[in-house]
């Protein structure tokens, strides 16, 4: 079937300049948001969890006015993008954790890139840019499409590349090998959340939680209500949580090393995130005083309408994707395998999401890209894990830079 697009209503809050469209891309109708001349350069931009294409409202038109065509979608599981069959889950009712798994593994969600970008007429896209759960995304675009995504910034939450497969296993056992010691994500969660209930008190690995069958319930269920829940949530990650304090954790992993974390990246092991963002919500002078400047009532209102309707499932299960073996099976096919387009880190400077898998930042910039320069690992004064809404001027000046130097 042809691609169609069309006007959709608009989002509140959204500046001048900027449009909501639904295009058909493989079984989507797929929402985004895009600002720019049609025939300009493709900026894409993939936002994380519990995000939307709204995430970006603060970047997209400056992005356009560099001279750039900006799309951020709605990605797979989020908010106005929903199967094009009315019957299929997130149609018709919300995704169910006992609904199938595999549209949301690592290698689907990449072909939906690649397939917007084609459906959107271009062959070429200047810059892929994700952030959070969508930085990892970008990582493995990159790695798949090399000769597609020709630079690639990945924020707030540093790619560890594709699961290795064996090596060399017929050598001698006096044999060494050149291995790094960053395990992958999901040998990283299944080997620290067992010991981390071992400690006084017992904690959990908050991706273990995600991929759990209770989380959705907790969270779209919370007893303070699902809006001060997101402005809770998002304030405990932000620079506006006077306690986040980010540093490195040493290698190799251990549950003590790990639980130093907050506990919205390794939690109480009898609590719900309804009740970590409950015990970490924002004075009413804080939400007046800070959060309120990068994120308004009548923005965070985007977020309670679409995900009170769509429910946290679909984003959820991009998490039970990436820890389940399958997908590692399925992803192992690019092991080894490097970023060699230009790419760029950017978070927050009091973004704990840089270091929560320890040596992940090293490795990115070290073994897994071929070209990340020491000036494009930038950690932005002033913002925490929600960088481009919290600083969105410097995200925009940084972006530029890199792209202007390429």
């Amino acid at each position: 079937m042809a691609a169609t697009t069309f006007m959709h209503d608009m989002p509140d809050g959204l500046p001048n300049g900027i449009a909501s469209q639904i295009l058909a891309v493989r079984d989507l109708e797929m929402h985004y948001l895009v600002a720019g001349q049609r025939n300009a350069p493709l900026l894409v931009l993939l936002h994380g969890f519990p995000e939307l294409s709204y995430s970006w409202r603060c970047v997209i038109l400056p992005l356009a006015n560099l001279g750039y065509r900006v799309v951020a979608p709605d990605l797979r599981g989020y908010g106005r993008t929903k199967p094009r069959d009315p019957t299929a889950p997130g149609a018709g009712r919300q995704v169910r954790y006992d609904d199938d798994l595999r549209p949301f593994r690592m290698l689907n969600l990449v072909h939906d890139v690649v397939a917007l970008v084609y459906a959107l007429g271009y062959t070429s896209v200047a810059s892929l840019i994700g952030h959070d759960f969508g930085s990892n995304l970008a990582g493995y675009c990159a790695i798949v499409r090399p000769e597609l995504f020709r630079t690639v910034v990945m924020m707030s939450a540093p790619f560890t590349g594709a699961p290795g497969l064996p090596f060399a296993i017929d050598a001698p056992q006096t044999q060494t090998q050149t291995q790094t010691t960053v395990p992958p994500v999901w040998v990283l969660v299944a080997h620290v959340d067992a010991a981390l209930g071992q400690l006084d008190p017992p904690r959990k690995h908050y991706m273990r939680y995600f991929a759990g069958p209770d989380a959705n319930a907790d969270m779209l269920g919370a007893p303070q209500g699902l809006h001060a829940f997101l402005r809770s949530y998002f304030h405990i990650k932000s620079a506006d949580e006077d306690t986040n304090d980010p540093h490195p954790i040493p290698l190799p992993p251990s549950p003590e090393g790990i639980a130093v974390l907050p506990h919205y990246y390794v939690m109480p092991r009898d609590a719900g995130m309804a009740d970590v963002a409950r015990s970490g919500a924002p004075s009413a002078q804080d939400v007046e005083t800070k959060s309120s400047r990068w994120l308004p009532d009548e923005s965070l209102a985007v977020y309670v309408r679409d995900f009170g309707r769509t429910g946290f499932q679909g984003g959820l299960n991009w998490y039970r994707g990436m820890i389940e073996e399958a997908t590692a099976e399925e992803l192992s096919l690019f092991a080894g395998a490097r970023i060699d387009v230009p790419a760029m880190f950017l978070s927050g400077k009091k973004d704990w999401g840089v270091y929560q898998q320890p040596g992940a930042l090293r490795k990115l910039q070290k073994e897994l890209c071929a070209q990340m320069k020491d000036e494009d690992v930038v950690l932005v004064e002033g913002a925490g894990h929600w960088v481009q809404q919290e600083q969105p001027e410097e995200v925009v000046n940084h972006i530029r830079r890199f792209l202007k130097k390429l």
